[in-house]
């Protein structure tokens, strides 16, 4: 067998761990200090960084997309009739809903630092669809001016000025084609070189992922044992091979296992027993597991409260700041990015500046009745929106009346410049009351 025959069998039976981080996600993974097999698979089915994921990119696929062009006055109108309305907000590709396709993709991109998806195009060289790529299956390269082509890793340099990027893509059939940038959807995490995201599981979420995983398989094989730490058995003389063989058998069978836990323990003959190992409460095994979700939880940026953690029941008025940080601090840069890289994918030269992709980050307050209600009617009473666009934004049906189109404003406001002014009544002349009488 030649060597690089034994190399891919050796990826295969997942029996190999270079200790280089390059090479260890080519050949399945590398083992944490905790000595656990961390990868975005396995690190997946730990519950904190399940729950992060979740929560991160259900939160993104949620939120309304929409197609917006640039006014006469610089107003922002929605566009229904653009190319990309109903691929961005209904239909990617022809089996995913745009909830799912959001949701996999920012899954992608917090596991493994990027999302890739493949531009679709149709004879008249619209995009058509948006084909997803699994990142294991990518591989970024560039051609230098020069004509030297580099394959990009999360650690490489940047490339040199006036390089192509490209992309190499090997899907299931297993023939690789290679992709131009403008045929790919690249929304990547952090990245060092500006083309290739880090992976946070692979990064800062390494060790705490893999002490995690450690804590969580201690906990299963401790209650599996019956919640009792190993023991040692000794006895004044010397047993037979096959005495011990039995002795070994019994114990498991009669004392082993959550079912035999607190059973009694009978012992003859001068035989003795003594603990060895620590208990949980000795490790603190439940202060560790604690640790390790709000280690997870700061890696991506998410707060207790969104996972279900923290000692402390949070009061209201904590919970609504854990929301607004929550929405300000790590939504809304994850959508900027969103945003931005759907627009350079996806946009024509011509229509940079005139068009604009945007998430309606205002859908986060549908479950806050108060503080939507709030923001409704502060915009309603500074002439910023009409009845019928209040109740077109609660998803209701506009009066389509003259007064339901029109901007009001309280009585009891004036413009900072007529401060101090007479009032006017209603004839033009200084002096009148507000009824429109004569003083």
């Amino acid at each position: 067998m030649g060597i690089i025959s034994q190399l891919f069998n050796t990826r295969a039976s997942g029996s190999y761990r270079p200790s280089d981080p390059a090479l260890a996600d080519l050949w399945g993974g590398r083992s944490s200090s905790s000595n656990q097999h961390v990868t975005p698979d396995t690190a997946l089915r730990t519950s904190a960084v399940y729950a992060c994921v979740t929560v991160l990119s259900q939160t993104l696929a949620m939120l309304p997309k929409q197609v917006l062009g640039a006014g006469a006055d610089g107003s922002k109108i929605p566009q229904p009739d653009h190319r990309l309305t109903k691929q961005l907000r209904h239909r990617p590709n022809r089996w995913q809903s745009a909830f799912e396709f959001y949701e996999m993709m920012e899954g992608h991109r917090l596991l493994r630092g990027n999302a890739y998806a493949k531009i679709v195009f149709n004879p008249g060289r619209q995009q058509n669809e948006l084909v997803p790529m699994h990142p294991d299956y990518v591989w970024p390269f560039v051609i230098t001016p020069e004509g030297i082509t580099y394959y990009l890793y999360d650690t490489s340099p940047c490339p040199p000025e006036g390089s192509a990027l490209w992309y190499q893509h090997f899907p299931q059939n297993g023939n690789s084609e290679i992709l131009a940038a403008s045929e790919v959807l690249h929304v990547r995490a952090y990245s060092i070189n500006g083309i290739v995201g880090i992976s946070a599981i692979r990064w800062a979420a390494f060790q705490a992922v893999g002490l995690a995983m450690a804590t969580e398989e201690h906990g299963a094989k401790l209650f599996a044992n019956g919640a009792q730490v190993a023991k040692v058995f000794t006895h004044p003389g010397k047993l037979k091979q096959d005495t011990i063989d039995r002795l070994e058998e019994r114990i498991a069978s009669k004392f082993g296992g959550s079912a035999n836990a607190a059973k009694s323990m009978i012992l003859t003959d001068g035989l003795t027993i003594e603990k060895v190992g620590m208990t949980a409460d000795e490790s603190q095994f439940l202060e560790t597991r604690k640790f390790q979700v709000e280690d997870i939880a700061r890696i991506f940026n998410v707060p207790l409260i969104m996972i279900g953690a923290g000692d402390k029941a949070p009061t209201y008025a904590s919970a609504e700041n854990f929301f607004m940080s929550f929405k300000i601090h790590t939504m809304q840069p994850n959508i900027e990015r969103w945003e931005a890289a759907l627009e350079r994918a996806l946009l024509y030269p011509s229509e940079l500046g005139r068009i604009e992709i945007d998430f309606d980050m205002d859908s986060m307050m549908r479950g806050d009745a108060v503080a939507r209600s709030t923001y409704l009617k502060n915009r309603f009473e500074i002439a910023s929106m009409t009845p019928d666009e209040v109740r077109k934004y609660e998803g209701e049906n506009p009066t389509n009346t003259t007064e339901g189109g029109r901007l009001y404003l309280q009585s009891g406001m004036m413009p900072a410049s007529m401060a101090g002014a007479q009032p006017v009544n209603l004839n033009g002349q200084q002096g009148g009351k507000r009824d429109g009488s004569s003083t």
